[in-house]
């Protein structure tokens, strides 16, 4: 894009890209010419006019004191850092490429060039960090944890990573499914905790979620884990099915939804589990997708926090904790680099 700018002007579109048997890539690109003269850009099309405060306060930085006295005068406000071209294009860029809405890409781009540093990682870091929030500690046996979300986005596979964490760090841990529905469901999680020597708990309805927490056996002060079926949050009749088994454990439902789901979708079903009382969110499929933007526009309008993630689906490699640094490397790392687990803390307790 920048090349064909360069060559096109800054009006020029891509129309299409094609691969060549020799390994390059061909551009097929234009400069439309309206009939009528262009209108203004739109006030509230934020990306058409991004730079005009940012040069007005340029201006007002570089201007001169009018007399050396004004110049011995300490200033009224601290000045804030003009920011630099190079480090708004790779921010609107990535914003772009992970495909984050306009209205949520303005707030953290603005945020983030405020910052006094050149460096964009940390710029957009310190941005993520005050647009977020973050918590990544289980509840100690406090009260259980019901993991809920849409069907296949490995809500078994992180309950059996949780449990190989503590079996790992010598906590106490006990698991129930109530995801009786879905064929092998049960014998997918038998078959993680018999490797684990932990006793799988197998709850049929609401009733039996109750009655299985109040085992003296699970009273130990130990981490329950809860394991669901996938349901579909436009059917109200599945919503209600699951906020009986919710309020049954008296359990903290955290939501876990899948990388690559579209924005707009990914925010619908991030608002309904909020509104079940979820309020930390478990990131998957990290591995098997290259734009996130989904999961910020879901912590971001179910006020989310970010807890845990999924880079792999082995059991080995555990889940890994979701803070404002690793979230900034993934946004702005290159997306066909490998290790992507590299990019993240595993979780221990």
């Amino acid at each position: 894009m920048n090349q064909v700018r360069l060559e096109m002007g800054a009006e020029a579109i891509i129309l299409s890209t094609q691969e060549t048997d020799a390994g390059s890539v061909q551009l097929t690109a234009a400069v439309e010419q309206p009939e009528m003269p262009l209108t203004q850009p739109n006030p509230s099309d934020w990306a058409a006019n991004w730079d005009d405060d940012w040069k007005a306060e340029a201006k007002q930085v570089q201007k001169k004191p009018a007399s050396p006295l004004m110049a011995k005068k300490p200033a009224a406000a601290p000045k804030k850092a003009v920011p630099s071209s190079a480090k708004m294009d790779v921010l609107i860029q990535s914003m772009a490429y992970h495909g984050i809405p306009t209205s949520l890409a303005e707030r953290i781009c603005r945020t983030a060039l405020a910052v006094e540093t050149d460096d964009v990682t940390i710029a957009l870091a310190a941005s993520l960090d005050n647009h977020f929030r973050y918590s990544t500690r289980m509840n100690a046996g406090k009260f259980p944890l019901i993991l809920v979300g849409p069907p296949g986005v490995g809500k078994t596979l992180a309950i059996a990573k949780f449990a190989a964490a503590a079996k790992m760090d010598d906590r106490r841990i006990h698991v129930i499914t109530s995801d009786t529905s879905r064929t092998g469901a049960v014998d997918q999680l038998q078959a993680y905790t018999d490797i684990l020597g932990i006793k799988l708990w197998v709850a049929e309805t609401a009733a039996d979620l109750a009655e299985i927490r109040d085992k003296p056996e699970l009273k130990d002060g130990g981490d329950i884990l809860i394991d669901t079926g996938g349901i579909n949050t436009y059917d109200t009749a599945e919503i209600e099915e699951l906020t009986l088994k919710i309020v049954s454990a008296k359990a903290e439902p955290v939501v876990v939804l899948a990388a690559g789901t579209d924005t707009a979708e990914m925010s619908d079903m991030a608002q309904t589990f909020a509104a079940l009382g979820a309020k930390r969110m478990i990131a998957t499929r990290l591995d098997t997708t290259r734009r996130y933007g989904g999961l910020f526009t879901a912590a971001d309008s179910a006020n989310l926090s970010f807890s845990y993630t999924s880079v792999s689906a082995s059991v080995a490699t555990g889940l890994h904790t979701l803070n404002p640094v690793n979230l900034a490397r993934l946004v702005l790392r290159d997306p066909t680099k490998a290790g992507l687990h590299n990019e993240f803390n595993k979780v221990l307790a």
